[in-house]
């Protein structure tokens, strides 16, 4: 990923903004869970897509964006195939993951991706 420094300073607070959307003990409970969360690139790019977004978005129109995000190209650039070739990856790996961690609530056969919580969790 060649990023500007512009761009990383973008990045990182895009990151910093999910970050504080996440409720802080799951946050502190180990410094690996928030790598292994952010540790692939998909998944990173998911996860700033998600914290973008106000309402639901389809498996389809996510795939297409995470898509696009990771080949640095338009999304009308996105092949049918690459996009199903993500779509497959969310659900096989990025989204149970993401779910798994709490990040996000999502289940096999799920087709609308719900966006990240604006606001940290309650404790319950």
């Amino acid at each position: 990923m060649g990023e500007t420094p512009d761009e990383r300073e973008q990045i990182l607070a895009e990151l910093l903004e999910f970050l504080e959307a996440v409720d802080s003990a799951t946050i502190t409970s180990t410094s690996s869970s928030v790598y292994k969360v952010l540790e692939d690139e998909q998944r990173r790019h998911l996860v700033l897509y998600l914290a973008e977004q106000e309402t639901a978005t389809p498996l389809s129109r996510v795939a297409l964006e995470v898509a696009s995000r990771c080949n640095d190209t338009p999304f009308t650039n996105v092949t049918p195939t690459e996009q199903e070739e993500t779509r497959i990856r969310l659900v096989q790996k990025h989204l149970p993951r993401l779910a798994d961690y709490g990040v996000l609530s999502w289940s096999y056969g799920d087709e609308i991706v719900k966006p990240l919580p604006r606001t940290p969790f309650s404790e319950e």
